[in-house]
């Protein structure tokens, strides 16, 4: 009944541990949303470090290229300064050829003489007298001009050259205007050019928009003085369409850009922003100098840039982690429900049949005695009568009919094996004597087939004499024959197990009892410890273990656990409690003293019923591989060390069979090369390949692909982009090899050689120039002319040439030597490239021979800049010579024409000029 009751209960208590199944669920649900959550927060860092990568060198390049931009636009209006300093006149048509070309986006090009203001009235009539009718000098008063008050000195308009907005007044006196004037001012104290603050720019198709004016001071002569001042060459820009020119397609809407002008008084004043300012931490400023103002520029992601793709890396992960882990409660959910529901219905027809049997139970033990229930044989024996009463299931027991065998003492002892018998009589006359409670022996009987049966036989006296003898004896007999089949298989398994424990001779197992006393000490025990099992048995295998770890172990594990473990027995019983086992590298002694490192797995040792008997120690000697395991790192180390030693980095490369890219393994001098640590790049590659010059990335990734392809040799030279070095040359070389799993890995190195790529920038560039004059040679200009050529041909602009010989060069080093002759050459390579466009080439075809090359330049242009030339030629002796001239000849490119048939016209047309008379210029038919 207490058992029965026992089972309701168990029963009450599954019932009720549904509650349990859903906390289970809500801690599974819980704590996969959050693991989720850090995967996405990793994912959505490492999302936002790139963005800030590409930010950065899409924001440097825009800064470079606007800081390019300001530069040509002062290099360009310093080349009309030369124009008009090397010229003594200057003829409306002149200046319109020379600065037409220029006028890309620069708004306007203006000559402003300086007039003192007693030769005002001579002045304008001078200008009337040119051409110029009703010029006089004016200034600006409300929406109108009016004539210029008197002044010590005017700066008027004479000269103005525009195609976007509409024509400057000539005329028009920059002095009236405070920050003409200012500009005016400071371009004279510093004999340089001096730029203004923000002016309105009124043009005839973009509308009302804002720019700056550049005023560059022009001298007479050599002199840098203000007497010698003859005039300013006056420029306006439109700085939104210098910002936008500056601004690549790709990056067109990815940036924003704002630039402020910075006062002397530090003070900002906005003149360019390309779009709205979205809000974000990136920004990149950069100071940079125009002229001699100061601008901030300013560079911040547009929100196109920040937008990014719809669902980020990031989000998908969170999205996909929350379904797995939802999917996982919903199926941990529904799996343990039914085992809950299993579990119930197994525990209810338990009881059911439990209860039957109890009442079954109570039913047959009211027939015990007089049934041979249970198969059990009943016996019934009076010693002093010889009666005996034998059950039918003793005899059914032994195979016989309940009349083959009698019912006398001697027909059982006739069945019992004759090596048995003298023992089960021993034990029964020790009953009988009193000397024992209850009768009990093990023996064999025949049965009727033949063979031998185990029994035990049982009984008890159950009536005595007077005198102590028995008067009578009831016992059971039971086939036992079972029970002995399977304790000599466990005895075989046994002796089997011992043999195959003893057969490990290089492991170590040891067993012991619930208190630690050693059972079990194997031959591998004995060969490794140097003890005998027999000398073990029983002990404590602390013994076997240094005190000083032990009590180390006991206080770190009291220390994870909150409680103290005195000693090695309480640390095994915390490490195996459970099904937990422990596995960890021990130093444990010989015999002999000596010590010995072992990985010691610890566990527990349970019965049939789960029940805890005992614990087990499997030790395995690493001594060995310790001592490889060091031998290796001090070679990893040593590895570690010399690639330090190499310049350069050392590498694997992986490229997947799904094309991702990753280093395996790269050397530390990849921190120095690429500006990334080996961890950035173990596992993906593409921030790393990212740095490479956007014009090298295909022909880079296009050769490794086909290293792969044809597994050969990797060897290529490429330029990368460092956000601290900036600009560098690499050269990469590896061998590749092909995976099991498809993949493909790459061994090799990659070191710098940006010192050797400007080595060889140098001897190009003295490949190319003349040594003596420093223009270019006679080679360079046939590789420009051949593409010039091919960019005309496309219709991408026309093309003329201008070819000048000196006059009779070969008198001057007769006359005056071959020293004399170079100075020559040298003093009209200088006079001819201070007149020269900053888009025209001058070379030397060889001794006195010269031609300029004029890209975008028609036939009349470049009789413009021939005539340019001349004047800039003769307009002063050469020391030591005196007047030298040259014979000029124009040419322009024809459809189909070839660069021989050119240089052949172009030749021609010097020849009519030096048959004509030389000193002078004509054009090639």
């Amino acid at each position: 009944m207490q058992s029965l009751a026992k089972e309701k209960l168990n029963l009450s208590a599954l019932l009720s541990g549904r509650p349990l199944v859903w906390l289970v669920c809500l801690l599974t649900l819980f704590g996969g949303i959050a693991l989720t959550l850090l995967l996405s927060q990793a994912v959505r860092s490492t999302e936002q470090a790139q963005v800030r990568e590409r930010f950065n060198l899409a924001a440097t390049e825009r800064i470079s290229r606007i800081q390019e931009r300001l530069d040509g636009q002062l290099r360009e209006l310093d080349a009309v300064r030369r124009f008009f300093g090397n010229s003594y006149e200057v003829s409306p048509e002149e200046f319109q050829g020379f600065v037409g070309p220029l006028l890309g986006d620069t708004l306007v090009y203006s000559w402003v003489p300086r007039v003192a203001g007693p030769e005002r009235e001579a002045f304008e009539a001078r200008a009337r007298a040119e051409g110029m009718a009703g010029f006089s000098i004016r200034e600006m008063q409300g929406d109108g001009l009016v004539p210029s008050r008197p002044r010590a000195e005017y700066f008027p308009v004479y000269y103005s050259v525009t195609t976007r907005i509409d024509p400057v007044p000539l005329g028009l006196d920059l002095n009236s205007n405070p920050e003409r004037r200012a500009a005016i001012l400071r371009a004279r104290k510093t004999h340089d050019v001096s730029v203004t603050e923000r002016v309105r720019v009124i043009g005839a198709a973009e509308g009302e928009r804002y720019g700056v004016v550049l005023v560059a001071p022009v001298y007479a002569g050599n002199a840098d003085d203000d007497a010698h001042l003859r005039g300013l060459v006056v420029a306006v820009l439109n700085m939104d369409l210098e910002m936008e020119a500056a601004i690549t397609p790709h990056n067109l809407k990815s940036l924003v850009m704002r630039v402020s002008d910075i006062g002397a008084d530090g003070q900002q004043t906005l003149i360019y922003q390309s779009a709205e300012v979205p809000r974000s931490e990136l920004l990149q400023r950069r100071m940079v100098p125009f002229g001699d103002r100061q601008y901030l520029l300013e560079v911040m992601p547009s929100a196109a840039f920040l937008a990014g793709p719809v669902l980020s890396t990031a989000s998908l992960v969170a999205i996909s982690g929350t379904a797995f882990t939802l999917l996982l409660a919903g199926y941990l959910l529904l799996l343990v429900n039914q085992r809950q529901n299993a579990l119930a219905l197994v525990a209810e027809r338990t009881l059911e049949l439990r209860e039957r049997e109890i009442e079954l139970q109570f039913s047959e033990e009211r027939w015990s005695f007089a049934l041979d229930g249970a198969g059990h044989g009943v016996w019934d024996w009076e010693p002093e009568s010889g009666r005996v009463f034998i059950s039918r299931g003793w005899k059914t027991m032994l195979g016989y009919a309940e009349n083959e065998v009698d019912d006398t003492a001697e027909a059982r002892v006739r069945l019992i094996h004759p090596q048995d018998l003298p023992q089960a009589r021993a034990e029964l006359a020790l009953h009988l004597r009193g000397a024992s409670p209850v009768y009990q022996s093990q023996h064999r009987m025949l049965h009727k087939d033949g063979r031998w049966v185990w029994v035990l036989d049982r009984g008890k006296v159950v009536a005595r004499g007077p005198d102590g003898l028995a008067l009578r004896m009831i016992g059971t007999q039971t086939d036992i024959s079972s029970s002995k089949a399977v304790e000599l298989q466990l005895a075989m398994a046994h002796g089997q197990l011992r043999s195959l424990l003893n057969a490990a001779t290089q492991v170590s197992i040891v067993s012991t009892d619930l208190r630690g006393a050693i059972l079990q000490f194997n031959v591998g025990a004995e060969r490794m410890f140097g003890y005998r099992a027999l000398e073990m048995i029983g002990r404590h295998p602390e013994v076997l273990h240094v005190e000083s770890e032990v009590r180390a172990r006991c206080i770190e594990l009291g220390r994870r656990l909150g409680k103290s473990v005195p000693d090695f027995q309480a640390y095994v019983e915390e490490v195996t409690r459970g099904d937990r086992f422990d596995e960890r590298e021990w130093t444990l002694q010989r015999r002999d003293g000596s010590q010995l490192v072992c990985s010691l797995i610890l566990t527990g040792v349970r019965d049939e019923r789960e029940v805890l008997v005992g614990y087990l120690g499997v030790a395995i000697d690493v001594t060995e591989r310790k001592l490889i395991q060091q031998a290796l790192e001090e070679r990893d180390r040593l590895l570690e060390k010399l690639s330090a030693r190499v310049p350069g980095v050392l590498y694997q490369f992986r490229m997947s069979a799904d094309g991702h890219f990753s280093f395996p393994y790269t050397s530390a001098g990849i921190l120095e090369v690429f500006e990334v640590t080996p961890e950035v790049v173990r596992d993906d590659a593409r921030g790393l390949l990212e740095r490479i010059h956007p014009d090298d990335q295909e022909r880079v990734q296009a050769s490794i692909r086909r290293s792969g392809e044809m597994l050969t040799a990797w060897r290529e030279d490429f330029r990368i982009l460092l956000p601290r070095q900036g600009l560098r040359w690499l050269r990469g070389e590896s061998v590749p090899e092909r995976g099991e799993d498809g993949a493909l890995l790459w061994h090799g190195y990659i070191t710098d050689i940006t010192g050797l790529k400007l080595v060889e920038q140098e001897l190009r560039a003295l490949s190319v120039t003349d040594a003596l004059t420093g223009v270019y040679n006679r080679r360079y200009f046939q590789e420009r002319l051949d593409l010039e050529i091919a960019r005309a041909e496309r219709r991408e602009g026309p093309l003329a040439l201008v070819m000048l010989d000196v006059d009779h060069f070969k008198q001057i080093n007769d006359c005056h030597g071959h020293e004399a002759g170079d100075r020559v050459l040298k003093t009209l390579c200088l006079r001819v490239g201070e007149r020269l466009r900053r888009i025209d080439v001058l070379c030397r075809l060889g001794g006195e021979e010269f031609v300029v090359l004029c890209p975008d330049t028609n036939v009349d242009q470049a009789f413009q800049v021939a005539q340019a030339l001349l004047q800039a030629l003769t307009r002063e002796d050469v020391a030591g010579v005196g007047r030298v001239t040259a014979s000029f000849g124009c040419a322009a490119w024809r459809d189909g024409e070839n660069a021989d048939d050119l240089l052949r016209r172009v030749d021609a047309a010097v020849y009519a000029a030096k048959q004509g008379g030389r000193d002078q210029i004509r054009i090639s038919d």
